[in-house]
């Protein structure tokens, strides 16, 4: 019987798709997040959870694993060099220790609408919890505004979110009703304690980040460039 035997074939032989997704998961482990096409996106996810896994076990069979998968070299005419070399060194070094405390869910996925041309919907797969970290860029930005609007919002926000419970009504957060605020106070813990911050390191990164104008405006829109 054919059951179980579904999944997304991307209009490639066998040998090209596995082909496909071993570039694809290698580029992301190298730049943190990529952007392709929404199908591919989705079946890249599963592979990329599975090599953080073994980055996390960290022993020998786990390395001779990501090594037969991860592509081993990539060579122009002007170039040729062994990706082994940042790929392994970073999947077992930095990443693992990123996604040491994480029981999964190590990548997360943008949908940025459709492509010009052909029409295809497109997305930008990221490791979570790194630098450029869209979904925290997102989060400075807004906290940014606020502040910007009114002084001390950003600690009358933190407040708020650290001392009122979980069931209480988002029109008594941050003195407002709206989906805005709601989201703000459910994402705000997750990015204080994935980062170990304190309201002082928040504030600084804020500084570091404000959009009101100059160097600091841009680079907010150079982490979030895929």
């Amino acid at each position: 019987m054919h059951h179980g035997k579904h999944f997304r074939r991307l209009n490639r032989t066998a040998s090209h798709r596995k082909s496909m997704l071993r570039n694809l998961v290698t580029q992301l482990i190298q730049h943190d997040r990529i952007k392709t096409t929404l199908p591919k996106a989705q079946e890249l996810k599963a592979i990329a959870d599975q090599m953080i896994t073994l980055g996390k076990r960290g022993d020998l069979h786990a390395k001779v694993q990501a090594a037969s998968f991860l592509r081993v070299r990539t060579s122009t005419l002007s170039n040729f060099s062994f990706e082994h070399e940042t790929t392994l060194p970073k999947l077992f070094g930095p990443l693992a220790e990123r996604f040491k405390s994480r029981k999964g869910g190590y990548t997360r996925i943008h949908k940025m609408g459709n492509r010009f041309g052909d029409n295809a919907p497109v997305a930008v797969i990221e490791l979570i919890d790194g630098p450029g970290d869209l979904k925290n860029q997102m989060l400075f930005k807004a906290l940014a505004r606020r502040e910007n609007k009114k002084a001390g919002s950003i600690a009358e926000l933190v407040k708020d979110t650290t001392d009122a419970p979980s069931s209480a009504s988002p029109t008594s957060v941050a003195g407002g009703s709206s989906l805005y605020n709601k989201t703000l106070r459910r994402h705000l813990p997750k990015v204080l304690t994935s980062n170990k911050w304190e309201l002082a390191d928040l504030e600084a990164k804020i500084r570091s980040l404000s959009i009101s104008g100059g160097e600091t405006s841009r680079k907010i829109v150079s982490a979030t460039k895929a």
